[in-house]
């Protein structure tokens, strides 16, 4: 354990506190406790010391503005070292994570600067002034020439779902030609800034096939809309089926992605008090525009509503009557690939003689034709251009006319949509472009919309869109994966872990707008990973309570809550496309769902648009155990405590406070206990506690 004075301070305030309260002996033992640690054994006896988010080893904290001036320290026991040095790397990532390149940057030499209770501290103090994502780890020699390294750790390994390697805060030595894992060091544009009214964003995230059926006149129709080529669609003619059809499932034909609904536009516009009443600021919606699939990833006209959806009048509707209820529109799109049967290559010969693949052969006259790229020697029409991930999705080039056509223009695809009053895109697959690609479309959405609020998928660490080049905000998938490790029973330590690399990672003002979801299209739902697998499962009450943690999480953490559609009243489903299930109004004739779930939503939103805290003020994690998760969020007038439990049984907090002094936000009434104020906290429950 640290010593209580690290404990209850913040990381900034740590550097204030005297080195004579670390002693050297008790930091080794809290390293031990890290595992895959493998340490020269020489080096092991000289107990180093290096904490990311102490404010005396780093300072300041997190990310930092190129050019800022930057200390970092590192403690051993007097006389085990013979120098240290730092390294600075500058890192690249390409693709999905799947290469990560660390190139040398920078080495620092570290001078002693004292000893204190036979420690000596190791310093050096050094500004970037190139905003990037950098690395770093601590060079060590031995005093008797043996080396090593003190790099970060290996702790989110362990989490379930999370592509990151290394959470920052207390590092592991390494051994000579062992793999490093570098801490992340973002340094970013000092102008970067966001979107003033993005400050305080609750998201509601909608799949639109499958949210409301507004208008029946624009429902697909059986032989009058096709698939793909001469391809029959399905028609779902109960709105109640809350199973979508799966090929080999008995009901449907061969087909993925191709069975309706009839959701729409019209059912948005419909439905918008029920979403502003949630407390929802912000709407995200998955594609609308014209496309053959349910999903519409696989664009047909970039620059048309899909007539299933409605039309541009009915979009404009949609955009005016959200904005009257503080409302604003995200919409969703892949500028990577759209789909085969699209006017850019038609290759079912649907729109004429323009497309690039018109009739499965390729179309040298095409004016598209240079957006994609051909394999003039295949034997097959599926092997003719490159796609991504199946023959429905063709893969876009990133050449000049494809660029305007798609962002540059004044009436590129991102600016007309713009110029209609959305507030901004979160684009698909966002590692399948280059970094160029999305610095060149960033400076030329904020050149003429600077409010614009730009969202990126990206599934790992998203650290190097966030220098101030590339995007403005991420869907949030690591605090998915440490938030259901959480609610699941998963141990609270490595659930904090993961949240605190976040808060290190990212600038702040990314960090305090992240879309924190627990669900969405493309994953399972949060209650179907709790447990609650089917509807009308006996075990629905448990899983309830599982994902009452998950909604505390969400509006108690810095960042935008995001509530995917049908979360808030029960909805389940497994992987796709079990998890775009119909939203069960009852209206429509559905009898599933936990409609007493609004209420719990509201009443979270009620309370973070109360406490402006909830919103910007900062956070401090506070000890807690395997089962209790407990943060503490501070700004100049209030305080805010909140504790959750993911244990069976009650559990007890350490809370060392008054008895007095704390009202009931939200959480049953906490018991009391001992002379310091202890609170139990309820099985599978939280707690959340204002000063007063």
């Amino acid at each position: 354990m640290l010593p209580a004075s690290i404990k209850n301070n913040t990381p900034e305030s740590i550097c204030k506190i005297c080195l004579g309260i670390l002693p050297v002996f008790l930091m080794w033992q809290c390293c031990q406790g890290q595992e895959n640690a493998n340490p020269p054994s020489a080096i092991v006896s000289g107990s180093v010391y290096y904490n990311s988010r102490d404010g005396f080893c780093k300072a300041p904290f997190g990310a930092v503005p190129a050019g800022t001036n930057i200390t970092m320290r590192l403690l051993a026991k007097v006389g085990s070292l013979q120098s240290v040095g730092l390294q600075i790397v500058k890192t690249t990532i390409t693709g999905n994570n799947q290469n990560t390149v660390h190139a040398n940057f920078a080495d620092f030499p570290m001078a002693k600067q004292g000893v204190t209770n036979n420690q000596d501290v190791f310093e050096t103090s050094f500004a970037l002034k190139d905003p990037a994502l950098y690395g770093y780890c601590f060079k060590l020699t031995g005093s008797h020439g043996e080396t090593g390294s003190f790099c970060n750790n290996t702790i989110a390994t362990h989490v379930p779902g999370l592509q990151v390697r290394g959470t920052g805060g207390l590092g592991e030595l390494i051994a000579p030609g062992k793999p490093l894992a570098y801490y992340t060091l973002t340094v970013y544009d000092p102008g970067f800034r966001m979107p003033e009214w993005t400050s305080n964003m609750v998201i509601y995230y909608i799949f639109p096939e499958r949210f409301k059926n507004g208008n029946q006149s624009n429902d697909p129709v059986v032989g009058v809309r096709k698939f793909y080529g001469a391809r029959n669609i399905e028609v779902h003619t109960n709105w109640s089926d809350p199973a979508p059809y799966v090929p080999g499932d008995g009901r449907s034909d061969s087909d993925y992605c191709n069975d309706f609904y009839g959701g729409d536009l019209d059912g948005i516009s419909q439905k918008l008090d029920y979403i502003r009443d949630l407390g929802a600021n912000v709407i995200y919606i998955n594609p609308i525009f014209q496309a053959p699939s349910n999903h519409k990833y696989d664009t047909e006209n970039y620059l048309a509503i899909d007539e299933s959806f409605g039309t541009l009048d009915t979009f404009k509707k949609l955009v005016a009557e959200s904005k009257k209820r503080g409302i604003r529109i995200i919409l969703d799109t892949s500028l990577n690939h759209c789909g085969s049967d699209s006017i850019y290559m038609d290759r079912y010969g649907k729109y004429g003689s323009h497309g690039a693949f018109e009739h499965e052969t390729i179309n040298t006259n095409s004016p598209y034709f240079e957006w994609f790229e051909w394999n003039r020697n295949a034997r097959t029409p599926d092997r003719m251009y490159s796609q991504w991930a199946n023959p429905t999705l063709a893969k876009l080039r990133e050449i000049d006319s494809y660029k305007d056509f798609a962002y540059r223009n004044t009436n590129s695809v991102m600016k007309y949509w713009l110029s209609l009053g959305i507030g901004g895109w979160r684009m698909d697959v966002t590692p399948w472009k280059s970094d160029d690609f999305w610095r060149d479309w960033r400076k030329e959405l904020k050149k003429d919309y600077p409010e614009c609020f730009t969202i990126a998928e990206v599934w790992f660490d998203a650290s190097k869109y966030f220098t101030g080049d590339m995007y403005d905000s991420t869907m949030n998938y690591i605090f998915r994966s440490a938030a259901l490790n959480f609610a699941g029973g998963g141990s609270a330590k490595l659930t904090g872990d993961s949240l605190e690399m976040l808060r290190e990672n990212y600038p702040k003002p990314v960090f305090c707008r992240l879309m924190n979801l627990v669900s969405s299209h493309d994953v399972a739902r949060a209650l179907f990973e709790l447990g609650y697998k089917k509807y009308g499962a006996t075990n629905y009450d448990e899983t309830r309570k599982k994902l009452l943690l998950c909604f505390a999480l969400q509006f108690t953490y810095p960042g935008a809550p995001t509530i995917y559609y049908g979360d808030e009243v029960g909805m389940t489903g497994g992987a796709d496309p079990m998890n775009r299930g119909p939203f069960p109004w009852k209206e429509d004739g559905c009898n599933y769902g936990d409609f007493s779930l609004v209420d719990v939503v509201k009443e979270f939103s009620r309370i973070r648009r109360e406490n402006p805290v909830l919103v910007g003020g900062d956070i401090r994690m506070l000890p807690g155990d395997r089962n209790l998760l407990a943060y503490v969020r501070t700004d100049s007038s209030s305080k805010i405590l909140v504790v959750m439990n993911n244990d069976k049984e009650p559990k007890t907090f350490r809370a060392d406070h008054s008895r007095a002094g704390w009202k009931v936000l939200a959480g049953a009434k906490p018991t009391i206990v001992g002379e310091n104020g202890d609170l139990t906290i309820p099985a599978t429950g939280y707690l959340i506690l204002k000063a007063n």
